[in-house]
């Protein structure tokens, strides 16, 4: 079974962190996330720029995320 669904790239800041990039559903999200959402940790001392570009880059070149059981 693999079921998909389309998400963005966003990035996100917390105080005192280094920024990171989550996903966030388009229309419906996928139930394996019900609750909750992937995020994805940068290397330290990324910048919000940096951050900012990563991301677009991802949503050009991702079309959507898959989960498969």
């Amino acid at each position: 079974m693999i079921k998909r669904a389309k998400f963005v790239f966003k990035t996100r800041e917390s105080a005192g962190r280094d920024p990171s990039i989550v996903l966030e559903p388009v229309r419906e999200s996928l139930d394996v996330l019900a609750g909750g959402f992937l995020g994805f940790d940068l290397p330290e001392g990324t910048t919000i720029n940096q951050a900012e570009e990563i991301a677009a880059y991802l949503n050009e070149k991702i079309n959507s995320v898959s989960y498969t059981k």
